[in-house]
């Protein structure tokens, strides 16, 4: 595998999960959850919070148990659509739903030192052929194989991540092969 330091992966993809927590000199915060691990993750960071002198007003969390970043996604849009400066959203979650979450955060334009990531239980990352323009959701880890759902070509998970869909690119395993005709 590629070192994931000269690629568009996020450095926190390959760390172990860790006690992250949200940037204090924030005057709000968005928690989102993602999954079971993910929504005891917000739980902790807003206890912190409070406990660090924030306000019940001050901090918005956002969960989904079931892991479902597209309706998490809506709410994260709408709530940073309400925000004002100063601001900061923590994400917790598996993986894929972090790497997903991340890209609304970005697209809704969110700096990087605005966010904190921190992955946590297991769930699919998304896969995007290069080919067909599909996306696959699978439980796999960069340089996997996995099938394509669209066009059924085999895909290697490569190490390039879109911060605006949080989706990694796939393409075709034998794509450099030369056939002979």
């Amino acid at each position: 595998m590629a070192d994931l330091a000269h690629t568009s992966v996020p450095t926190w993809v390959a760390d172990a999960p860790g006690a992250v927590t949200p940037d204090r000199t924030g005057s709000t915060w968005i928690l989102v959850g993602a999954g079971t691990d993910g929504v005891a993750q917000t739980e902790r960071w807003r206890d912190a919070l409070l406990a660090g002198g924030a306000s019940v007003q001050d901090i918005r969390v956002l969960h989904a148990a079931g892991g479902r970043t597209e309706n998490l996604g809506a709410a994260l849009t709408t709530a940073l659509g309400q925000a004002r400066v100063g601001v900061r959203v923590a994400l917790a979650g598996p993986v894929g739903a972090c790497l997903a979450l991340r890209g609304v955060a970005v697209r809704a334009g969110t700096e990087d030192d605005e966010l904190v990531v921190a992955p946590v239980g297991t769930g699919p990352l998304d896969i995007h052929c290069c080919h067909c323009l599909a996306t696959t959701p699978a439980v796999a880890a960069i340089g996997d194989v996995v099938t394509c759902d669209s066009c059924g070509r085999r895909l290697v998970i490569y190490h390039h991540v879109s911060r605006r869909t949080g989706r990694l690119m796939g393409y075709q395993i034998d794509a450099e092969e030369a056939t002979h005709g």
